[in-house]
C-alpha cells in the first residue's frame, strides 16, 4: 500500500520541525518539507533523515502549486513575527504610512491565501480531513471590536477559517484548524517582562493580563506534532487548542518560584507601563494587545467549543502533552536566577 504525503509548511521551523519529528515515526507516511532555503543546515538534518526538502515562497503561489500536488495531508502555518522584524519591512510600512504590525498582518493575510489557493487545487487528493492549520482565534470579533489591531491573531483567523470557508467550501469540509497556546519558550523574547529583577532580589512578572485569567500554555517543539498528529485520526470540521496546563500567570509564577526556590510574584501592568518597558514600541503594542485579550475574552476568543487534549483522548485518540511542571523542570533557568546550572539542579532536587 502507498504511503501517504504529508506536505509541512515551515518544516524547519519550531511547529514544522515538530510536526515532521511525531510523523516520521509512522511508517505510514512520507513527509515533503517545503522552507525558502533548502540549504540550510536544519533542511539538510532534515533531509539527512529521509524528509524530502522542497523549496517554495509562500510569496509564490505557483510553488505551492507544485509543492502540494499529490498531498494527502497539509499542515499549514504563517509567521507574523518574520516580516514584522525585518528591517526593510519597516522601512516598506513607513513608505506607505501604515504601522509595521499592519504591514505584516498585510503579508501573513497574502501568504496565507496564498496556501489556501494552492491547497484548493489539490482538494480532492487530500484525505478526509486534509488540511490542518495552525492558527489563532480573531481578535476583532471576539473582543466586539475593542482590540481592533491584535494582528497577529487576526492575520490567521481571516484566513483559517474565514477565507477558507467564504473561498473554498470544499476545501473547508476537509479542514480542521488549531490554535496555538502560548508558548512555554517565549520568556526568552521579552526576559525582562517575563522575569524582572526587583531592587530587593525577587523576581516579577509584570503583563496587563489579569492575575486570575488561566491562559494556555504549549510546549511548542515537544507537542505541536502530537496535537497534529492526534487531530488527523479524527473526523475534519472542529478547532482545538493546544496546550499541555493552563493556569493564570500567577499560579505560574507560584510553580516558578517553588521550582527553583526563588522568591517570585505576578504584577499585572497598564498598557503604557508595558509600552514604556520596552524599547520596541510597536512590538510592545503587539504584544499588550495580546496580554489585554487574554484576560477578556480570553485567549481563545470565549470560544467554550474549543477541544484540547482532554477531549481528544476521551474520543479515544492518544495525545501526549508536556505539562508546564515538566517543561520548567527541564530548563536552565541560570539567566534568571543567578545560580549556576549544578546549583539550580540541586536546588530542585533538595
Amino acid at each position: 500500500m502507498p504511503k501517504k504525503l504529508l506536505v509541512i509548511i515551515g518544516v524547519t521551523g519550531n511547529q514544522g520541525g515538530s510536526v515532521a519529528s511525531r510523523f516520521s515515526q509512522d511508517p505510514n507516511y512520507r513527509i515533503r518539507g517545503l522552507t525558502r532555503n533548502p540549504a540550510s543546515p536544519t533542511a539538510k538534518a532534515l533531509s539527512a533523515r529521509g524528509i524530502e526538502i522542497l523549496h517554495a515562497d509562500l510569496d509564490d503561489r505557483e510553488s505551492l502549486i507544485r509543492a502540494f500536488s499529490g498531498a494527502n495531508l497539509i499542515f499549514s502555518v504563517t509567521n507574523y513575527w518574520e516580516p514584522f522584524f525585518r528591517p526593510d519591512s519597516r522601512r516598506r510600512a513607513a513608505n506607505a504610512g501604515i504601522s509595521p504590525r499592519r504591514y505584516a498582518y498585510n503579508i501573513e493575510l497574502r501568504q496565507g491565501k496564498n496556501i489556501v489557493d494552492a491547497a484548493a487545487r489539490t482538494v480532492d487528493s487530500l484525505d478526509d480531513n486534509g488540511l490542518i492549520a495552525s492558527t489563532l482565534s480573531h481578535g476583532r470579533k471576539c473582543s466586539g471590536g475593542r482590540l481592533n489591531e491584535l494582528y497577529h491573531f487576526d492575520a490567521k483567523a481571516d484566513v483559517f477559517p474565514r477565507y477558507v470557508r467564504d473561498k473554498y467550501p470544499g476545501l473547508a469540509r476537509k479542514m480542521s484548524c488549531v490554535q496555538m497556546g502560548y508558548f512555554m519558550s517565549s520568556w526568552k523574547l521579552v526576559p525582562e517582562l517575563w522575569f524582572g529583577r526587583l531592587p530587593d532580589g525577587t523576581i516579577q512578572m509584570r503583563f496587563p493580563t489579569s492575575p486570575d485569567a488561566p491562559v494556555p500554555h504549549v510546549d511548542v517543539n515537544a507537542d505541536t506534532g502530537n496535537f497534529v498528529y492526534a487531530i488527523s485520526k479524527l473526523p475534519p470540521g472542529r478547532s482545538y487548542m493546544a496546550a499541555g496546563s493552563m493556569c493564570s500567570w500567577s499560579e505560574y509564577m507560584h510553580l516558578w518560584s517553588k521550582i527553583n526556590r526563588v522568591p517570585a510574584s505576578y504584577k499585572q501592568i497598564s498598557v503604557e507601563d508595558m509600552v514604556n518597558a520596552l524599547p520596541d514600541k510597536e512590538y510592545a503594542r503587539e504584544l499588550a494587545d495580546m496580554f489585554i485579550y487574554s484576560s477578556d475574552p480570553g485567549y481563545d476568543g470565549g470560544d467554550g467549543s474549543l477541544w484540547g487534549a482532554d477531549e481528544i483522548r476521551e474520543a479515544g485518540v492518544d495525545c501526549p502533552t508536556t505539562s508546564l511542571e515538566e517543561w520548567m523542570r527541564k530548563q536552565d533557568w541560570s539567566a534568571v536566577t543567578g545560580r549556576s546550572q549544578r546549583k539550580q539542579s540541586v536546588a530542585r532536587s533538595g
